[in-house]
């Protein structure tokens, strides 16, 4: 059974590279392209479906390109509107650029899961005008992909920004207004965000499961920030001329779900903004670990919110989908409880002395088993009595025949 999954990446997400970005499109000449939410193109007008609620989009003329690197599909169906004005095609990692449609999906087998680069190129076939009164507007793609291994059920964990076992070092304290973005209530997980505009700030925390995607706010104001996946560093830019919520800001899967996963997001340049954290996995084998006050705390997938804590971790389940490290507290100090030490010591002393009296008492009234006694014949045979067994022997004349030097150390007469 596969466990290929769709996921729609819209136009807002940093995973998106646009020209004429340095590290792909760099020396091209190409132009640039601005986000949008004015006459935003309707659903009705493509051949695909997308969610109804994506109303922004990424907008230019002229010979422009998008880009999609290093991500894990088995199938890449890009959203737009282009006029027949422009060539536009379709480029799978270098092996050439082929026509291409809105809509038209490139897909692969699932076996063949691994990283692919995407790319969709628009040259403008109009020399004289360069299409400056056509333009194009992108609005994301579909990918298919795997958040779990074949043959295997799913379990999904997602924490707010607000959690306590993220690590934070130079974000401000959550909910203060740093005058970055506000809040939007309507669409902000639990209603909060992590912020900052320092440069260096990283937010850290460990998890197991084959998938995650990391979700937060682009804007004017915002800027670059690297992604260290297990030593692997990524750089991103959350840098938008609109203000848009609840974007994609990282996506990785296919990660070893037998081993303890870190990832730490730090912030280069602009702002950084954070909302939550989910991820996917095999079911049983998916929770974040943090350290909270020297305290190990795991969050786990589980319907029913229930907690458990010794002297040095703490286990969490709460609800699947939405949950809030607020609201949920372990145990922070090691130090035993100095009651439960002299109890434990006293109830031992009880035992052994209760012990002691029952071997006092008891043990001398247990009589020791004694051996048959044997009788005067079995003495002079040196044979032991045995159930069911007896010698018979009728004179002591044949008994001398028989035994002829044994009859002295007897009790018998001649």
């Amino acid at each position: 059974m596969s466990n290929s999954t769709s996921l729609w990446i819209p136009d807002s997400s940093p995973l998106f590279f646009y020209s004429p970005a340095n590290s792909y499109f760099s020396n091209l000449n190409l132009n640039s392209w601005i986000g949008k939410s004015t006459n935003s193109p309707q659903v009705s007008e493509f051949n695909v479906t997308f969610p109804d609620d994506n109303n922004n989009y990424h907008s230019s003329f002229g010979n422009v390109a998008v880009i999609l690197p290093s991500i894990y599909a088995t199938a890449f169906t890009p959203i737009f509107k282009a006029s027949e004005k422009y060539n536009t095609t379709f480029e799978l990692a270098s092996y050439g650029k082929i026509p291409w449609a809105s809509g038209r999906s490139w897909k692969t087998s699932n076996d063949d899961f691994n990283l692919q680069t995407f790319t969709l190129w628009f040259d403008c076939l109009d020399v004289e005008n360069q299409c400056n009164k056509d333009e194009i507007d992108f609005l994301g793609a579909w990918i298919n992909t795997k958040f779990v291994p074949d043959n295997t059920e799913i379990d999904i964990v997602e924490i707010d920004d607000s959690s306590s076992i993220i690590k934070y070092e130079g974000f401000s304290p959550i909910n203060q207004n740093n005058k970055i973005v506000e809040i939007d209530s309507k669409i902000d997980f639990e209603k909060t965000l992590s912020m900052t505009s320092k440069e260096g700030s990283k937010a850290t925390i460990s998890f197991n499961g084959a998938s995650i995607e990391i979700y937060g706010v682009t804007c004017s104001k915002c800027g670059e920030y690297n992604i260290k996946l297990n030593e692997q560093i990524s750089t991103f830019s959350s840098f938008n001329n609109l203000t848009i919520h609840n974007s994609l800001l990282f996506f990785n899967t296919n990660l070893d779900t037998n081993n303890l996963n870190t990832i730490e997001i730090e912030s280069k340049n602009g702002g950084l903004i954070l909302d939550k954290i989910q991820i996917k996995g095999p079911k049983g084998a998916v929770n974040f670990i943090g350290n909270q006050n020297d305290t190990t705390t795991t969050f786990l997938p589980n319907s029913n919110p229930t907690s458990t804590s010794t002297s040095n971790s703490t286990s969490i389940s709460g609800n699947s989908n939405n949950i809030n490290g607020n609201n949920i507290s372990g145990t922070s100090n090691n130090t035993p409880n100095a009651g439960v030490i002299v109890g434990a010591i006293l109830g031992s002393i009880s035992g052994i002395a209760f012990l002691y009296y029952l071997c006092r008492k008891i043990a001398p009234s247990i009589k020791k088993k004694s051996n048959k006694k044997l009788n005067s014949w079995d003495e002079a045979n040196l044979l032991q009595n045995m159930k069911n067994e007896q010698v018979h022997v009728t004179t002591a004349a044949n008994q001398r025949y028989v035994y002829p030097g044994l009859i002295a150390h007897s009790n018998l007469k001649k």
